[in-house]
């Protein structure tokens, strides 16, 4: 018996969305429905977030990407928040991940739920130590029964996916601390939780009361997101015990999951030089079940503050080749501050460029369809059609306003080897009428 038979609310679901979902993603209805059934795709839509369009997550559909947004207490301003969300939908994300630590986290969640059709997701954790921080106290002063409480507080809202670290163990936690590492643990929500156990000399909450977070979740359809609390903030960490550790704690937790009919993703790791990317995703693939892979980048280098979006690209489109589902977005801001607007469209369409990459080096006919394309406007100098086929249309028209009357590129001007030696018509592209006024 499959997932579909025990989570009631995601069969009504899927029943509703499976042909539009299908014809979307290029995917047969019963290679959708298996896939789902077997926890090797996930349908993101939480039933109380109203205006929520289903995303479907795991290869083969289409790789989907996220965007990050969320106050901070050093910037916190909702109004750049809210801008943030709707140009990350613009700019082409299909989730949005609420990471707030500032502020009335609930005003500011229930906003951007209302605002977003793109499902969103959360880290509980934010919420419940912000409310010790706040007044002074240890941000891991929480009750086991509070974090439940958030968690459901959170998926009554409407929150359809949240990153939970089950899979940070007391043993993993001691295993990335010390001088075991370059880095240590970089995860907020990791960390939080391993203060939590050091403190109290007990083992984590959320692998102790593991089957109460699955009624929560399966009664909402909520999609768990396990958090690699212990994923790499440094190359040199990439494929240590612990990391390794968290990672079959989350596999046998898939597994616990699918059994109570729970939707799970997988958190993949952060920092991964370029030669281990493909055994980082296909160890934790074959670890955790094959179940979708979200994952941080990877970055591939270490040294690339103000470029993090590229080192991420580079390693998301390698993920992504090898079996990685999801890409979360990293912006130039990655390490160095609060991401403002213009780095959220950055990120997303960096991420995008590697989904592209990745697709067309599966063969995934869309993908070879789109690059093929827009190849044969480039042919042909046709702009228009180039624009249409372009992941950023609105940067090429940019970049060619100066321009935008001659044929050619700016670059090539009258050298342009297309029109030396294809024989396309040397008349020059009709100007455009001068604006009045």
């Amino acid at each position: 018996m499959g997932i579909l038979a025990k989570n009631t609310a995601l069969g009504r679901l899927l029943a509703a969305s499976a042909t539009s979902l299908a014809r979307a993603e290029h995917l047969d209805e019963t290679v959708l429905t298996g896939a789902i059934d077997a926890g090797r795709m996930v349908l993101l839509a939480n039933p109380a977030h109203k205006n929520v369009t289903p995303t479907l997550i795991g290869q083969p559909a289409m790789v989907k990407v996220n965007a990050n947004i969320g106050t901070s207490v050093l910037i916190n301003d909702v109004k750049m928040e809210m801008q943030k969300v709707r140009l990350a939908h613009k700019a082409g994300a299909h989730t949005v991940m609420d990471l707030s630590t500032a502020g009335d986290l609930h005003a500011i969640r229930k906003d951007i739920i209302a605002a977003s059709d793109m499902p969103v997701g959360t880290v509980p954790l934010y919420g419940l130590a912000q409310k010790y921080v706040t007044r002074g106290q240890d941000p891991s002063d929480f009750s086991v029964e509070e974090f439940l409480e958030e968690i459901e507080r959170q998926a009554e809202e409407g929150v359809d996916f949240m990153t939970l670290h089950c899979g940070v163990t007391a043993r993993g936690a001691a295993m990335a601390t010390g001088d075991r590492r370059v880095l240590g643990i970089v995860s907020r929500g990791g960390s939080i939780l391993a203060r939590w156990m050091k403190r109290r000399g007990a083992e984590n909450p959320l692998l102790e009361r593991f089957d109460d977070v699955l009624g929560i979740c399966l009664k909402h359809n909520v999609t768990i997101s396990l958090g690699d609390g212990l994923r790499p903030g440094a190359g040199a960490d990439a494929g240590d015990a612990a990391q390794w550790e968290e990672v079959v704690t989350l596999g046998e937790l898939t597994l616990r999951a699918w059994e109570r009919g729970v939707q799970i993703m997988i958190e993949g790791p952060g920092h991964v030089p370029l030669h281990l990317v493909q055994s980082q995703i296909e160890g934790i693939k074959r670890l955790t079940h094959y179940a979708p892979l979200y994952v941080l980048g990877p970055l591939t280098t270490d040294c690339a503050p103000g470029y993090d979006h590229i080192a991420g690209a580079i390693g998301g489109a390698m993920a992504a080749y090898f079996g990685a589902d999801f890409l979360c977005y990293l912006t130039p801001a990655e390490h160095l501050t609060l991401p403002g607007p213009e780095d959220v469209w950055a990120g997303v369409k960096a991420s995008l460029v590697a989904a592209q990459s990745a697709e067309t080096a599966l063969g995934r006919s869309w993908a070879v369809a789109r690059d093929l394309a827009i190849s044969k406007a480039r042919a042909a100098l046709d702009w228009e059609a180039m624009a249409r086929e372009a992941i950023d249309p609105q940067m090429l028209r940019k970049r060619r306003e100066n321009h935008r009357d001659e044929r050619e590129c700016a670059m090539c001007g009258t050298f342009c080897a297309i029109r030396m030696v294809t024989g396309i018509d040397d008349a020059p592209v009709p100007r455009r009428g001068k604006k009045k006024g």
